[in-house]
């Protein structure tokens, strides 16, 4: 079993990030967004947005995954908001499937919230995340929204 791990993104994984980063949508979103959509998506861009969270305020609150010194995963999270001034935001959790039931997402959530108080946003049709975040103690609170910009993507409100 390859050696894994959990710690801080830092400068320098911007790179593999925004490699992982498109990986995990198209492993994710395959299903629900249309693969002219998916094509579209680029790595120079995922890497300008992780150059930009990497070397700004919120670059410690950003979690990779690695396996076998090779990064998998990631999470990152943002500050409370006005709406929600006693949780975090989580904004993104993403593993590649072949680290699935591997322990890397849990050590991720983990990492990025710990067992406070947090609120996130999920795809509607992504029953197997439904399943990890209720087991995380995230429950719907009945918000939905549509993401145009991911073609009309419906996705729900979980708070914990």
């Amino acid at each position: 079993m390859e050696p894994t791990l959990v710690r801080n993104a830092v400068v320098g994984d911007e790179a593999a990030l925004a490699r992982v980063h498109l990986d995990c949508w198209r492993e994710t979103y395959q299903h629900i967004l249309s693969p002219a959509f998916l094509a579209g998506q680029n790595v120079e861009d995922r890497q300008a947005m992780w150059e930009r969270a990497l070397n700004g305020p919120g670059a410690a609150r950003q979690f990779v995954a690695e396996a076998g010194g090779v990064i998998v995963g990631f999470a990152g999270t943002k500050p409370p908001s006005t709406e929600w001034p006693d949780k975090q935001e989580l904004w993104g959790l993403y593993l590649l499937k072949a680290h699935h039931g591997s322990g890397l997402g849990q050590q991720l959530l983990q990492a990025a919230i710990g067992n406070g108080g947090a609120v996130l946003w999920v795809a509607e049709d992504n029953p197997r995340a439904h399943a990890f975040y209720r087991r995380n103690g995230f429950t719907l609170d009945g918000e939905r929204k549509l993401l145009e910009e991911w073609e009309d993507l419906p996705i729900l409100h979980m708070v914990r």
